[in-house]
């Protein structure tokens, strides 16, 4: 037919077009839709025929902070790097966030006054680090100086704020909760920003 001056080429181009634009529509309709749409759509996909077996998927969150409460089909790329979820490589060694590393660095991120606090604490320990003798003779980094310092500062700060009346196993209790805090994680974390 091509060879009469028909000229087909353009409808198969005009065709993909259509078909990424329908999808693209379909994506941007899912996002736009409630938890419960999402969910319903997501579970056909995992299972379109519905199998009533014990070894169909799953409908429980694959961990938490999850985005949906659906089971995920893969892991985050990388994820043994990233802190504390803020999205940026740990300069610390890889060690499971504990939830009261997680508790600190919400209230350290979701308090304004605390947050504002220890972001001037993180700029001052980074001045301070700049003129020590670690990074001028020893060429450690500016950053892993500065969060060794704001580390001393957190713990110091944070466990002299434990109520005097706090005693015997309420004390401990929080001691060692205060224990299980991945410090440098933190501290690293409000250095960077």
């Amino acid at each position: 037919m091509a060879g009469k001056g028909g000229g087909g080429a353009w409808k198969v181009a005009y065709a993909d077009f259509v078909t990424a634009m329908m999808a693209f529509f379909l994506v941007m309709w899912i996002v736009g839709q409630d938890q419960k749409v999402r969910r319903s759509v997501s579970d056909y996909f995992s299972d379109p025929l519905g199998a009533p077996d014990s070894s169909a998927t799953m409908k429980k969150p694959s961990r938490t902070g999850s985005p949906a409460d659906f089971i995920s089909s893969g892991s985050v790329p990388l994820e043994e790097m990233v802190a504390n979820g803020q999205g940026r490589k740990s300069f610390s060694a890889n060690r499971p966030n504990s939830t009261a590393t997680r508790l600190v660095n919400n209230w350290l991120h979701l308090d304004k006054e605390a947050s504002a606090y220890w972001r001037k604490q993180a700029k001052d320990q980074r001045e301070t680090a700049r003129w020590s003798r670690e990074v001028k003779d020893e060429k450690k980094t500016v950053e892993l100086v500065a969060a060794k310092l704001l580390v001393v500062q957190l713990q110091h700060e944070l466990k002299r704020e434990i109520p005097k009346k706090a005693d015997g196993v309420y004390r401990e209790l929080l001691e060692q909760v205060l224990s299980d805090v991945n410090w440098l994680e933190l501290a690293e974390d409000l250095i960077v920003h």
